[in-house]
């Protein structure tokens, strides 16, 4: 009887590891409002990998000037991150792999994304070695963005000054 037993739950931990390892992991595809509430970065497959682009910026005032990037040009459709797919292969999940840009001086960060499991984007950006990186948490963005890149709405946090 005890060996039923042990037979019964190894069957039964092997179904839900097996479970568990066929759920796909869930891609970073989608439109991100950024920690702060300035930006929403639209994350897209370009080629086997994902790209990030600026399509809303938040401003402080309705008639504030569009922010413009360490070039001169608009922030607005601006390309800033790049990743491609890395599997962990202890866990299998899968984080990408890639970099950063800040819009605003041009400074060049490796960086990390992977969607938990409530949904939300863990971007990890560091230089040299991920010890010495910051996690941020983007949270899914539904809302509308107007015309010109400009957030239907002015979160008290976004002032960019």
């Amino acid at each position: 009887m005890p060996r039923l037993w042990l037979l019964a739950i190894w069957v039964c931990g092997s179904l839900a590891f097996s479970d568990a390892a066929a759920t796909p992991t869930p891609t970073p595809t989608g439109r991100w409002i950024t920690a702060d509430h300035s930006a929403v970065i639209q994350i897209f497959p370009c080629g086997a990998d994902y790209c990030g682009q600026i399509v809303g910026i938040a401003l402080a005032h309705p008639g504030d000037p569009m922010p413009r990037d360490w070039q001169g040009q608009p922030q607005c459709g601006e390309i800033i991150l790049e990743t491609a797919p890395m599997t962990n292969n202890l866990t299998g999940a899968i984080n990408w792999v890639g970099t950063l840009r800040d819009p605003r001086n041009g400074s060049l960060y490796q960086a990390s994304i992977a969607v938990d499991a409530d949904r939300q984007l863990r971007l990890h950006g560091y230089l040299g070695l991920p010890l010495f990186g910051q996690t941020q948490t983007w949270a899914p963005y539904a809302g509308r963005t107007l015309l010109g890149c400009r957030l239907a709405f002015v979160p008290a946090t976004s002032a960019r000054g």
